[in-house]
């Protein structure tokens, strides 16, 4: 992903603080996250509020700026994805495996806000929920009608 400076990060807060029109005092977390889909683009995860109580939360567009997405949150409980160690952890594979913030819509995922964990090996890919850290080994739909489930079953 293109535009993950600390200039374009500090651009990103701002765009999303003005969209929501938050204080220059609340505090903001940035996670990069990267498209499932070859060659779209990614976005920056913008959280404000503390670790323990998150007050908003948005996805803006790197290079443009934009935000694409913003909500105001309760405050009430955290918004901090897990870590990639974490992940690796609850997938079982080793910590040499790549691990990547990903989002694309999926079972696993329906919002910017949820991104997922994409840990590769030699081996295999899973992805990890970075919120709930449920893994699942499939990111595709179930063929067929009627099924209101997605994918795999996670484990």
């Amino acid at each position: 992903m293109t535009g993950q400076d600390a200039g374009s990060l500090d651009a990103a807060v701002a765009s999303a603080r003005g969209k929501l029109g938050l204080d220059a005092q609340e505090p903001a977390r940035t996670w990069s996250v990267a498209s499932i889909e070859a060659g779209a683009s990614g976005f920056v995860l913008v959280v404000f509020g503390s670790a323990q109580r998150a007050s908003a939360v948005a996805a803006v567009d790197p290079v443009s700026g934009e935000v694409l997405e913003a909500a105001r949150l309760p405050g009430r409980e955290s918004h901090t994805p897990i870590s990639a160690d974490e992940a690796m952890s609850r997938a079982g594979v080793g910590s040499q495996a790549q691990a990547r913030l990903v989002w694309g819509p999926s079972p696993a995922s329906r919002s910017r806000f949820y991104p997922i964990w994409e840990l590769r090996t030699a081996e295999r890919t899973v992805w990890v929920d970075s919120v709930r850290g449920v893994v699942w080994d499939t990111l595709e739909a179930p063929l067929g009608g009627g099924s209101s489930g997605g994918g795999d079953p996670p484990r």
